[in-house]
């Protein structure tokens, strides 16, 4: 059976200027304006954020393992070096974090030396459980002159709790009427 779904694409989220991006989750759409359009009404539902990135997922290289993987040499001594983000979880309930942009041949390579760096200037701490690195050519991003009319709705949706809705109270009169 043929996959019919939409690609998949990777949504990260910045909340302020100078903070890193932060994995928001994930939007399927048939092209990838439409997924940051997509990911704008999902993940953007208070106005804290200023930028949106997106990556289709198949250009995302994950490393879970502790220890680097090798790179196949072939591989890696052939091709251009290209610029890579490099994503990591700190902790099992944290989302992956921006971390550093990295100049590579491969993502493998990527991936090593962005862990081979931070476990050298953080000596003693908890090492990342998660890598992700993909390029930076793969990243859509929103520009800053549409910030206004992709961010800018959100602060006119006041934020409700469900306890704001008289729900409850409808249901139990509904119930109190259907039992008489």
């Amino acid at each position: 059976m043929p996959d019919t779904q939409w690609p998949r694409y990777q949504v990260f989220v910045q909340e302020r200027e100078g903070e890193p991006h932060q994995d928001a989750g994930t939007v399927h759409a048939p092209d990838p304006e439409l997924a940051l359009l997509n990911a704008r009404d999902v993940f953007v539902r208070r106005p804290a954020c200023i930028s949106l990135w997106l990556v289709p997922a198949e250009a995302i290289t994950t490393h879970n393992l502790i220890t680097p993987f090798e790179i196949e040499s072939d591989r890696s001594s052939t091709g251009d070096m290209l610029p890579y983000y490099i994503f990591r979880k700190l902790t099992p309930a944290a989302s992956l974090s921006e971390a550093c942009l990295v100049t590579a041949r491969s993502p493998e390579e990527a991936l090593n030396l962005a862990i081979a760096h931070f476990s050298s200037i953080e000596p003693g701490e908890e090492t990342a459980s998660l890598w992700w690195a993909f390029p930076a050519e793969a990243v859509l991003t929103s520009r800053p002159e549409d910030r206004e009319s992709l961010f800018q709705p959100a602060l006119d949706k006041p934020f409700r709790l469900s306890t704001d809705f008289k729900t409850h109270t409808m249901m139990r009169q509904i119930k109190e009427r259907s039992q008489k």
